[in-house]
């Protein structure tokens, strides 16, 4: 669709990008990349094993990207442009189109991009606290066990 018409429309799925884009609810228009990619441009790759992954650029590197989801805890390296299918040039939020030249866009970007640390923070406790929960009785369980007593 890309090498035919230059511009691709599609409802992503999953959660990695999350706030910004909701999946199975928001559209996204990707377009062929002109050139190399800039830190922060959301790009639709191909992993090894044949996923598609729409990600953000984190790092651009000499011959290759690192890319990460704003809702990931985790960075991908690695990915070559030969990987690369196309490039966000804008989403749709509802009825509204969010080009990615959008002041406030940009503006979430450079925020969601500051605050990482804060969220890999949360992400790897909300994990821990998840992975020890499942060694303990169900809270449900332990919740009517207390409450007879």
């Amino acid at each position: 669709m890309l090498d035919e018409v230059g511009a691709y429309v599609s409802t992503p799925s999953g959660r990695s990008m999350r706030p910004m884009i909701r999946g199975d609810r928001d559209n996204i228009l990707v377009e062929k990349p002109a050139g190399r990619l800039k830190k922060f441009d959301v790009a639709l790759y191909e992993r090894k094993d044949g996923t598609d992954v729409l990600h953000r650029v984190v790092r651009v590197r000499e011959n290759d990207y690192a890319m990460r989801g704003d809702n990931c805890d985790y960075t991908e390296y690695g990915i070559t442009d030969e990987d690369l299918i196309g490039v966000m040039t804008g989403f749709w939020r509802g009825d509204r189109f969010i080009p990615v030249t959008n002041r406030r866009y940009r503006l979430y970007v450079r925020f969601n991009y500051a605050t990482y640390p804060l969220r890999w923070l949360r992400l790897k406790t909300w994990k821990l606290l998840r992975r020890i929960g499942s060694h303990i009785p169900p809270l449900r369980w332990l919740w009517h066990k207390l409450r007879r007593h």
